[in-house]
């Protein structure tokens, strides 16, 4: 390992210990110790070396509590497995000892190395004192500010000294992942054209709502038809082989399209309008959601990211666990798309393009969308000026608009989303 990778492995080990092993108060002891040694180096002028052999005393003796063993009892303490960004949520702690009780014990959620600051557990620490054989309850509030995939360190309980300033190693459950989903609005009406067109393997596709196959009637077998479909009761009438005839499927799909790029070298503006375009893209999911059309999410990225949703194909939820994990693209997604999504989009009759920007790419790639006969509509997220002025395109291509994130941050405080 590089020495300097070894030296930051150091620093966050001894981190850690000091978030951990330390309770909050022996983290004020601790920098009450270090401000006394610093005044009390010149010992001629200052007497505070007295109180700082006082303070460090108490404290050395509560850190020896740092090498006991980790208590034994019974932690039940399950997260979330999903929660949605800002959204507080209440955990529920249980605690259950064995015939010794247990004074002074300490609960705490350790935070995640990554994207740590982004959690908040209110209380930080929770502490217990259970009599023997006993249990005792409890819950702290978990909130996460941030859209993402988590792992959690689990739940850790500790025994602390008499003082509360330092404490054992933890009985510990294991790490647990958490998908925190973004925001988003319920939206009351949401305009777009709509079409049909026919969907090979209908039936499986559309879960047995609106055009579903329908028996129309039978006819005589011809080479290639499947056995699956002949009609044994007509066969047997009329001694040669005859097959079920039926209705083809067609039915609306709406592909939700979302552009994934930031730039490799953003800035705070930039990233939020990157988070309130996936915001109103969840918006739209949760509106078509609750409709009877298939919706197919696309992200536009390195990777093409898709799920289908309506229809009882899925749940909201399956949405936005991709959502939840959606990394920028810091390649312009838009001049390097592949067929494969031509091809999916061969069998879509409307798209929503959640765009963070307007120029040749991405005007283009909905061109080549409109021209398969595509009914397109554009959301483009943006502060200020686009890079090109989207209003020309907008009488070739269809509905247009444009929303800055503080507009997105306005419908999402109305809706109780307050940052």
């Amino acid at each position: 390992m590089p020495r300097s990778l070894k030296d930051i492995s150091i620093v966050r080990t001894l981190l850690d210990q000091y978030r951990e092993r330390l309770t909050p108060r022996g983290q004020y002891l601790f920098w009450f110790v270090v401000v006394l040694a610093v005044l009390g180096l010149d010992t001629r002028r200052t007497q505070a070396y007295v109180l700082f052999s006082v303070s460090a005393g108490i404290f050395l003796a509560a850190a020896l509590f740092a090498f006991f063993p980790p208590p034994k009892l019974r932690l039940d303490c399950q997260l979330p497995a999903r929660l949605t960004a800002l959204m507080p949520v209440m955990v529920r702690v249980r605690v259950e000892v064995s015939k010794r009780g247990r004074r002074d014990l300490q609960f705490t959620l350790p935070r995640p190395r990554r994207w740590g600051s982004s959690v908040r557990v209110t209380p930080q620490a929770d502490y217990f004192e259970i009599e023997p054989g006993g249990t005792a309850e409890s819950q702290v509030e978990l909130q996460i500010s941030r859209r993402g995939r988590y792992t959690l360190r689990g739940p850790a309980l500790r025994a602390t000294d008499p003082l509360r300033l330092a404490a054992t190693r933890a009985t510990a459950l294991p790490d647990q992942v958490v998908l925190v989903y973004p925001r988003f609005y319920t939206m009351e009406e949401f305009d777009i054209p709509l079409g049909r067109r026919y969907q090979p393997g209908g039936i499986p596709l559309s879960s047995n709502n609106g055009d579903a196959i329908e028996f129309v009637g039978t006819r005589e077998y011809r080479e290639g038809d499947p056995v699956k479909n002949i009609h044994w009761r007509s066969w047997a009438r009329c001694g040669k082989p005859v097959v079920k005839e039926y209705q083809e499927e067609y039915f609306c799909r709406i592909a939700l399209i979302l552009d994934t790029f930031l730039p490799r070298q953003h800035g705070p503006r930039d990233e939020q309008a990157f988070e309130a375009g996936i915001s109103v893209l969840a918006s739209i999911a949760d509106f078509f959601s609750r409709s009877e059309y298939i919706v197919d999410i696309l992200a536009a990225g390195p990777d093409v990211y898709e799920v289908s949703a309506g229809r009882s194909l899925a749940y909201l939820e399956n949405i936005l666990d991709v959502l939840a994990c959606i990394e920028p693209c810091y390649d312009e997604p838009f001049r390097t798309i592949g067929p494969h999504l031509f091809e999916k989009l061969a069998q879509i009759t409307s798209v929503v393009a959640v765009l963070q920007d307007w120029d040749a790419g991405r005007e283009n790639f909905l061109r080549r969308v409109k021209d398969r006969g595509t009914a397109v509509r554009s959301i483009v997220v943006h502060d200020g000026s686009t890079t090109q002025p989207w209003q020309e395109a907008s009488a070739d291509l269809g509905d247009i608009s444009q929303l800055t994130p503080q507009d997105i941050e306005a419908l999402l405080a109305a809706k109780g989303w307050q940052r």
